[in-house]
């Protein structure tokens, strides 16, 4: 990955981060820039190996040592053992999450409580853990990746529901949590990943160009957001969804069906 690195090499310098699905994706961008800005990393998720290789391509990158962890964001008692082995974070990036395209008609009970577990509830246990440390300590900034909530997003209503239950949560933790604690979203747009190639069908997001920025979003982009909100430059900002999808939210929904996925209208 190119460096695009528009802020100060030591921003957070002294901060450690840690970041949720750091090993690929947004997560991993996330994970350069901070380290790029002087944070002391650490990328977690399910897969060790994964992370191994990622942790030490991010330290080769960055010149900056970044280290990892194993959690399954979903099972309260490893995030409980995680924020054992780690005490002081002043910047948790909750990233980690996925779902699957389909119809909301064709849920199955499974499918439906499987996404809302990993994106609200998976959410919560790593915001509660890490949230409560920073209340008993010296406070630090949580910065939520969600979607592009408040429009509707078609062929995926339950990773929907999930991350716009997400913004409201974050809107109000801001308001318990302050002033010790900041609570912020960032809401991507259409962002080409591996993980995005490999979940939706040819032709979704094809329409997206006709949005105020007409071009697909550069994962950096997602990084150079989120190091503004954990960073003292927004040090005045909680409770807020910044989205960074080219103006995406003012043209309509963000899809997750190709055009032919609708069903006619009589």
């Amino acid at each position: 990955m190119k460096s695009n690195l528009i802020y100060n090499e030591e921003l957070l310098t002294g901060k450690t981060a840690l970041v949720t699905g750091g090993a690929s994706g947004l997560g991993r961008s996330i994970a350069v820039g901070l380290s790029q800005v002087g944070a002391n990393v650490i990328i977690v998720s399910r897969q060790e190996e994964v992370l191994a290789k990622a942790a030490k391509e991010i330290s080769d990158e960055t010149d900056r040592e970044v280290t990892y962890d194993v959690v399954d964001i979903r099972d309260i008692e490893s995030v409980a053992q995680l924020s054992q082995r780690h005490e002081n974070i002043d910047i948790l990036v909750n990233n980690a999450g996925g779902q699957f395209p389909q119809k909301a008609r064709d849920f199955t009970p499974n499918g439906w409580r499987s996404v809302i577990d990993l994106n609200l509830n998976g959410t919560w246990n790593m915001t509660q853990a890490f949230g409560n440390k920073m209340l008993e300590g010296v406070g630090g900034s949580i910065c939520q990746i969600i979607a592009t909530v408040g429009r509707g997003i078609p062929g995926i209503a339950h990773s929907a529901s999930a991350r716009a239950g997400v913004l409201e949560l974050s809107r109000t933790l801001a308001f318990e949590w302050g002033p010790k604690v900041r609570v912020n979203c960032v809401a991507p747009g259409q962002f080409r990943t591996e993980a995005f190639d490999s979940t939706y069908e040819d032709g979704v997001g094809d329409g997206f160009v006709e949005q105020p920025l007409p071009n697909i979003g550069d994962v950096r982009d997602i990084a150079n957001g989120v190091i503004f909100l954990v960073s003292p430059g927004a040090r005045f900002i909680t409770g807020e969804v910044l989205y960074v999808d080219g103006g995406l939210i003012l043209q309509g929904p963000m899809s997750a069906l190709p055009a032919d996925g609708y069903p006619e209208r009589e």
